[in-house]
């Protein structure tokens, strides 16, 4: 099945469930991956937020460069962010985040985790 008709499917299934007022059916999580990892561990649900799929590529970038996590391709993150994000946090690929006046791929509803776990002070 091509990429194009796996996205036909996902509309008919969505419509159906939309028509019949059931809620639609979470995506399962993708097994254990440094993307998911990332997606977890770094990035919170908030309402009020939002994030481009280039600050998200830019933030794994930092976060692989430490060596808290395996770099992975570009391609790799971006196909794999979009099931992720929904399966986690319930938020879609959006296409129109505003960033310095323009339109560009994001997620709503999510942002950074700001809080760090700290070391335990020595005593």
């Amino acid at each position: 099945m091509t990429n194009v008709e796996l996205q036909a499917v996902r509309r008919a299934i969505a419509l159906l469930h939309s028509l019949t007022g059931e809620p639609p059916e979470r995506l399962p999580v993708p097994a254990q991956g440094p993307i998911k990892l990332f997606v977890t561990e770094y990035l919170v649900a908030d309402p009020a937020g939002d994030l481009s799929c280039q600050e998200l590529w830019a933030f794994y970038n930092e976060v692989a460069g430490a060596g808290e996590l395996p770099l992975v391709r570009k391609a790799v993150f971006l196909r794999q962010l979009p099931t992720l994000m929904e399966a986690v946090f319930g938020a879609r690929k959006a296409h129109n985040v505003e960033r310095d006046g323009r339109r560009v791929r994001g997620f709503y509803g999510v942002s950074l985790r700001l809080e760090a776990s700290l070391p335990e002070p020595q005593v």
